[in-house]
């Protein structure tokens, strides 16, 4: 088999077989030189975790901030003056 016989025959298990939606079929060149297809089997899907919805919850208001004006605006006495 050619390699482009080896890949029209992929396409053709891709579009008809039955198994197309749990494996793929991929050209390959085997040690003496003749190409092969191989059957590659796809992780399993999870649909059940596709079709969940994860919503994150309201956060309360924040409070105030308890510090002086100073330490707020300026950075404390501490703060260098600029």
């Amino acid at each position: 088999m050619t390699r482009e016989e080896a890949t029209a025959l992929c396409a053709r298990l891709r579009e008809a077989h039955a198994d197309r939606f749990t494996h793929q079929w991929r050209p390959r060149q085997d040690a003496s030189g003749d190409w092969t297809v191989l059957k590659i089997a796809l992780p399993e899907r999870r649909d059940e975790d596709r079709r969940t919805e994860l919503r994150a919850d309201e956060r309360p208001p924040s409070a105030d901030d308890p510090r002086p004006a100073l330490e707020r605006n300026v950075g404390g006495p501490w703060a260098g003056g600029v």
